[in-house]
């Protein structure tokens, strides 16, 4: 029989924040948000999904918005006119 680690996709707390660059208590933030960081409780033990993690971290990328172009004001357009 093999045995296989079904908490490989799985990081705790720590390292996770790690990873990302983060203070924990960046991630524990992330997870108490209404629509936060999706985890598990194993005991006392907080783990991360790693590839919902990943999934969730994509909804959240916010695309630039394009820029807009500036209109002359008046007084600008007086002085090009005299």
């Amino acid at each position: 029989m093999s045995h296989t680690n079904f908490l490989s996709d799985f990081a705790d707390l720590e390292p996770f924040a790690a990873d990302a660059g983060r203070h924990p208590r960046t991630v524990r933030r992330w997870m108490n948000k209404p629509d936060g960081l999706p985890y598990t409780r194993i005991g006392n033990r907080v783990l991360i999904h790693v590839p919902t993690a990943r999934e969730w971290l994509m909804k959240r990328m916010r695309k630039p918005a394009p820029r807009r172009r500036r209109q002359a004001s008046a007084a600008t357009a007086e002085i090009g006119a005299a």
